[in-house]
């Protein structure tokens, strides 16, 4: 089986139902400036991320943690650091494999 380095990556995010609108305009205003697709499903309060080979990680991340910061302090499963290390191996399995040195 061929990896594409065209083949965009895809991440799904849930939220609390009250947070909802408020994750839909963080993620959907950063989808604009860091080319990627936000799909929002508000009935069951989830978000599909696609995420082009070509699109910053970056602003993924900053919207990332705006949104975990919608639920109240320990409230929320995740907390910036986590995020901050989840995008970072995104960053690094997207090099591997534009660069080709995924080891298969």
């Amino acid at each position: 089986m061929e990896k594409s380095t065209d083949t965009p990556a895809v991440l799904e995010v849930e939220v609390d139902q009250a947070d909802v609108p408020s994750a839909d305009e963080i993620l959907t205003f950063a989808s604009v400036h860091g080319n990627f697709a936000c799909i929002s499903d508000r009935i069951f309060r989830r978000f599909e991320i696609v995420l082009p080979p070509d699109s910053r990680l970056d602003v993924l991340k900053d919207a990332l943690i705006e949104v975990i910061r919608l639920e109240p302090e320990g409230q929320g499963e995740l907390n910036p650091y986590e995020v901050e290390d989840f995008v970072d191996a995104l960053e690094r399995t997207r090099q591997k494999v534009l660069t080709g040195g995924d080891g298969a």
